[in-house]
């Protein structure tokens, strides 16, 4: 997440167990939401995503 410029990966907990990972959160858009999803799944070894984060206009890193 860290390289890809449209998540804020501060704002982004990743959880791993074998192949499955489940991102939580809050973000301030629908797009950053879909970039880490697609993040998680082009990741080598990742064969399930469970993508519980939420859309926030006041997430962290955004104005308040």
């Amino acid at each position: 997440f860290l390289r890809d410029a449209e998540v804020d990966a501060k704002a982004i907990h990743v959880e791993a167990d074998g192949g499955r990972v489940l991102l939580s959160g809050s973000v301030r858009s629908w797009a950053e939401r879909k970039a880490a999803e697609d993040t998680a799944r082009r990741t080598p070894g990742v064969t399930t995503v469970e993508n519980r984060i939420v859309i926030s206009v006041t997430s962290q890193g955004a104005p308040s």
